[in-house]
C-alpha cells in the first residue's frame, strides 16, 4: 500500500510492532470513556512503532464507529493519508524546517466541524525544534492553548527534551514501546550498528533524514583519520556537531562500533574517542563554549593529534 503519510509504508503496519498494540488498546478504552486528550505527544524511536500508533489512532478517532483496527472506508482512507479530516504537518518539499506558513495552511479550517468523521485529526510528524521553527511553534501553541472538542493533535517526538517546553506542557505524553530491529530494517545495516552501540542514536539519525545519512557517511570517512591523530579530521568532525549537539551521540556510537573492527592498539583510542565526544558535549553545554573547543580539549591529548 502506498500512502501520503510522510513515513515508509512498513512503518505504518501495526502488525510489525506487537509491543505498540497495548498502547492502542488503552487509547481505545479512553476514547469510549471520553478521556482521550486533545493533544497527545507520542514519544518513541522513529519507525519503530510510534508512526503506526499515530496512523491507527487517527483512524480510530475519525472512524464513525470509533473502532480499533477497523477496515471501513473511512479508516482505509486515513491509513492512505487521503481522508479530508486528516491533516499531516511535515517539512515542506524544498525546505528544511516546518514554517509558520505550513502551520497556518493546515489550520485554515481548524474551527470548522469535521467533513465526514467524528473528529479532525492533526498529526505533526516531528515536534522537535528544529525542524519546527520558533515561529511555527508559536502559531501551533496558540491553537493548543484553545482546544476545540472536535479536533485532536498527535505530536511525534523521539526526545521530549527537544520539544519546546510550552508545547510539552499542553500535551499528554505517551511513550510507545519500540521495536528497534524493525526500525533498523528500514535504514539498513549501518543503522543497526548505531542502534547496538548507543541507545537513542538511531532516533537521532532518522530524524535528520537524508542530511543525517550524509553526516553518517562523512563521519565514517573521518573517524579513522581522527583515531590516527589527524587534527584536521578531528576539527571537521567537531564542526559537524556544532549546530546539532545530539550528533555527539552518533559520533560516540560510531567510535564504539569501530573499536571491534580496528587493530588492538587503535581499539583503546576508539573507546576513548567515544567517551570524549559525550564529555565534550557536556562541557560545551555547561561552559557555553563552542563544541570544537571542548572536543579538542577533551580528545586532543588522548589522541595525540598532529
Amino acid at each position: 500500500m502506498s500512502t501520503l503519510w510522510p513515513f515508509p509504508d512498513d512503518a505504518l503496519r501495526i502488525s510489525r510492532f506487537p509491543a505498540a498494540s497495548p498502547v492502542l488498546s488503552g487509547l481505545h478504552r479512553a476514547l469510549h470513556a471520553g478521556t482521550v486528550p486533545n493533544t497527545l505527544l507520542l514519544v518513541g524511536e522513529p519507525l519503530a512503532g510510534r508512526e503506526a500508533v499515530a496512523a491507527e489512532l487517527s483512524a480510530m478517532l475519525i472512524c464513525p464507529e470509533g473502532r480499533l483496527f477497523c477496515t471501513c472506508s473511512s479508516c482505509q482512507r486515513v491509513r492512505q493519508g487521503v481522508h479530508p479530516d486528516l491533516h499531516l504537518l511535515r517539512v515542506g518539499v524544498g525546505h528544511k524546517e516546518i514554517r509558520m506558513e505550513d502551520v497556518e495552511e493546515v489550520l485554515a479550517n481548524f474551527q470548522q466541524v469535521p467533513f465526514e468523521g467524528r473528529r479532525r485529526v492533526y498529526v505533526l510528524a516531528n515536534a522537535h525544534t528544529p525542524p519546527l521553527n520558533v515561529f511555527a511553534a508559536s502559531a501551533l501553541l496558540k491553537t493548543l492553548e484553545e482546544p476545540v472538542a472536535h479536533a485532536c493533535w498527535i505530536l511525534l517526538a523521539c526526545n521530549p527534551l527537544r520539544v519546546l517546553p510550552t508545547i510539552v506542557s499542553r500535551a499528554v505524553q505517551l511513550r510507545v514501546p519500540s521495536s528497534p530491529a524493525a526500525a533498523a530494517e528500514n535504514l539498513g545495516p549501518r543503522a543497526l550498528t548505531l542502534l547496538q552501540a548507543v541507545p537513542g542514536s538511531l532516533g537521532a539519525l532518522v530524524e535528520e533524514g537524508e542530511e543525517g545519512e550524509g553526516f553518517l557517511q562523512l563521519a565514517q570517512e573521518l573517524l579513522p583519520q581522527a583515531m590516527n591523530g589527524n587534527y584536521l579530521a578531528l576539527l571537521r568532525l567537531s564542526a559537524l556537531v556544532r549546530e546539532r549537539p545530539w550528533r555527539a551521540s552518533l559520533l560516540s556510537a560510531l567510535s564504539l562500533a569501530s573499536a571491534s573492527q580496528v587493530q588492538p592498539e587503535l581499539a583503546e583510542r576508539a573507546v576513548a574517542l567515544a567517551e570524549g565526544w559525550l564529555l565534550a558535549q557536556r562541557l560545551s553545554e555547561q561552559l557555553y563554549l563552542g563544541f570544537e573547543a571542548t572536543a579538542l580539549a577533551s580528545l586532543g591529548r588522548v589522541l595525540e593529534v598532529t
